[in-house]
């Protein structure tokens, strides 16, 4: 997704891990503008609520287990 700065998205969501001290209910966190925003189960899912609520694209999935942001393909 263009405009991401996902490797700080990534930083976000590991301190939010960290600081909440629980594991992540689902395998996608969206993290939008620094803040943790909530817990998808299927990437696809969460590219599509993204895409449609924030048109301005400044949002990442971010796969929790490998720690790295998901493109929309």
């Amino acid at each position: 997704m263009a405009g991401h700065v996902g490797k700080a998205d990534v930083a976000v969501l590991e301190r939010f891990l960290a600081e909440s001290a629980t594991a992540a209910p689902s395998q996608y966190a969206f993290v939008r503008r620094g803040k943790v925003m909530c817990f998808y189960a299927d990437a696809g899912v969460a590219l599509e609520v993204g895409a449609r609520c924030f048109p301005d694209r400044e949002f990442s999935v971010i796969d929790v287990h490998a720690r790295k942001v998901v493109l929309a393909h």
